[in-house]
């Protein structure tokens, strides 16, 4: 069975004020802490970016696959088309590149649970303690997808992501309980970055 993840780094990030991809997190960049934790779990892994990235590109091309989606600026489905497009795994994670702070532990659960689910989704959620906001949602990413909602995933447009798909097939979906806030912090603002 092979089981891989896609990466969406494609994004604009403009409630950050800059490139939050590029932003240093532990002596790395948001983007390449990101990468790092993936490229050490899964075998196959792919990262979606802007065609303008070229740069970025040369990093980030040391973990993983480059794919380049070239109507990324029309939103997140766009990016995640473009990164499934001609994936022949049995699983792939999507996972957001601006989310380092999930552990490798959570991925290798996901990937145990993914190669035996009868379910077509696998999905984290994080077990809630004292230092969760109200504001966190109770599931998060990397999420899991089945070989068989590939087509959907690939016909994905505009910025809501797999968002439909997950609302159409909530009986598909198996929830994993982590202990890992990871799974659903980004960075959105400076301040959600924490060394």
């Amino acid at each position: 069975m092979t089981i891989g993840a896609i990466v969406l780094a494609a994004g604009f990030g403009r409630r950050f004020g800059s490139d939050k991809r590029l932003v240093a997190l532990n002596g790395k960049s948001v983007a390449e802490t990101t990468l790092t934790a993936y490229a050490s779990v899964f075998a196959h892994l792919r990262v979606v970016l802007r065609p303008e990235d070229e740069a970025l590109a040369e990093r980030l091309a040391t973990f993983a696959e480059v794919i380049f989606a070239e109507q990324a600026h029309f939103g997140m489905g766009h990016s995640l088309a473009s990164g499934i497009a001609g994936v022949g795994w049995n699983w792939a994670f999507i996972g957001l590149a601006d989310m380092p702070y999930v552990q490798t532990t959570t991925l290798r659960r996901l990937i145990q649970t993914a190669s035996t689910s009868k379910r077509l989704i696998v999905r984290p959620h994080c077990l809630p303690d004292k230092t969760q906001s109200a504001q966190q949602p109770p599931h998060g990413h990397p999420i899991g997808f089945h070989r068989t909602l590939f087509p959907e995933l690939e016909a994905l447009t505009g910025d809501q992501g797999a968002r439909d798909v997950l609302k159409n097939r909530l009986a598909d979906i198996q929830e994993i309980p982590v202990d890992d806030p990871g799974v659903s912090r980004d960075i959105d603002q400076p301040k959600d970055l924490v060394v």
